[in-house]
C-alpha cells in the first residue's frame, strides 16, 4: 500500500535553510513515508520568512515581490526539495510557487521523484479576483503521472473548488490527486468541505491535501490536512481516511487500493456519466 504523509508546515523552521531542510527531514525519516505533501505558496512563505520580502507589509505587496525575483528564487526551492527526494528515495509535491514563461505568471505545483528529478508540474488552471489582480494566469492543460503503479494529479490552490479540474483528471484515470491548498484562518475554514472531499466522492479517488499552517504578511493561513477517500471505505463513512489531529504537524495514511477498487466495481460511477457532456473537453476519450 503507498505510503502517505501530508504536511502543514507548522512547527516546521522556515527562517534559515538549513534549519528547514533538518526539520523535514526529520519528519520524513521518522514516518517513512513513499510520498510527501507539502501545501500551496511553499515556496512564497520559505522567501518571505528568509526575510527577502520586507519591502511591503500586506500579502498581496509581499507576493509581487516575490513574483519578481522567482525565477532567481526558484533555483533554491527546486534544489532543496531535489535533495529531500533523493536522499529519501520518496516522491515529493513540493508544493506551489510562481514560475515565469514569458510574460506571464503562474502558480504552479511541483513533484520531485526518488531520483531528485522533477516527475510532474502542474500550472494552476482557474483563477481567483484576486490572483488575477496579482498577475497570474491561469494553466490549460491536466496531466496525470505515476506513483508506486497509481496515477496521480496534482491539483493547485483553488482547482479544488472547480469540480471539472477532479472530473477530468478521474476521466483520464486518476487513482489519487494530490492537492496542495491554503486557506485562511476564519470563515473560510468552513467551507474546505466543498473542495477536494467533494471531488472525492464525486469520482471514487483517494486525495492528499495539504493545507498551509502559518503567516505571510498580515495573513494567516491555517485549515485541516487529511487523506481522504470514499465514505464507504474511510472510518465512520466520514471521507476521511486519516484526519489531522489537533497541534499535529502531518498526517500519515496507507491506502487500501484494493478496497477503493471494490467500491467503483460495485457502483462503477464514470460509467454512469453522459459522454456529449465530455466529448468538447476530452476529445480523446469521448470519441
Amino acid at each position: 500500500m503507498l505510503r502517505v504523509a501530508v504536511f502543514s508546515l507548522a512547527g516546521i523552521r522556515t527562517a534559515q535553510p538549513e534549519d528547514y531542510a533538518a526539520d523535514l527531514a526529520a519528519l520524513i525519516e521518522t514516518l517513512q513515508p513513499d510520498l510527501a505533501v507539502l501545501p500551496a505558496h511553499s515556496s512564497f512563505l520559505l522567501c518571505d520568512s528568509a526575510g527577502r520580502l520586507e519591502g511591503a507589509a500586506d500579502f498581496a505587496g509581499r507576493f509581487r515581490l516575490f513574483a519578481r525575483q522567482a525565477a532567481e528564487w526558484n533555483n533554491l526551492f527546486f534544489s532543496r526539495h531535489r535533495a529531500a527526494a533523493q536522499q529519501h528515495k520518496i516522491y515529493l509535491a513540493a508544493g506551489t510557487t510562481v514560475e515565469k514563461e514569458g510574460e506571464r505568471l503562474y502558480q504552479t505545483a511541483y513533484c520531485f521523484g526518488p531520483d531528485g528529478e522533477i516527475c510532474a508540474r502542474q500550472r494552476q488552471t482557474h483563477l481567483s479576483r484576486e490572483e488575477r489582480s496579482l498577475g497570474l494566469s491561469r494553466g490549460e492543460a491536466l496531466s496525470l503521472f505515476e506513483i508506486g503503479g497509481l496515477q496521480a494529479g496534482l491539483v493547485v490552490g483553488t482547482d479544488a473548488r472547480h469540480p471539472e479540474v477532479g472530473r477530468i483528471l478521474a476521466l483520464k484515470g486518476a487513482d489519487l490527486v494530490i492537492h496542495s491548498g491554503a486557506l485562511t484562518r476564519g470563515p473560510e475554514n468552513l467551507t474546505q468541505p466543498a473542495g477536494i472531499w467533494a471531488q472525492v466522492q464525486q469520482n471514487q479517488f483517494w486525495a492528499a491535501e495539504a493545507q498551509l499552517a502559518g503567516r505571510i504578511g498580515e495573513r494567516s493561513f491555517g485549515s485541516r490536512c487529511a487523506v481522504l477517500g470514499p465514505c464507504e471505505i474511510t472510518p465512520g463513512l466520514t471521507g476521511y481516511l486519516t484526519p489531522e489531529e489537533s497541534g499535529s504537524p502531518y498526517v500519515l495514511a496507507e491506502l487500501p487500493e484494493g478496497e477503493r477498487q471494490k467500491i467503483k466495481e460495485s457502483y462503477p460511477l464514470l460509467k454512469l456519466l453522459r459522454p456529449q457532456a465530455y466529448r468538447g473537453r476530452l476529445p480523446e476519450l469521448y470519441r
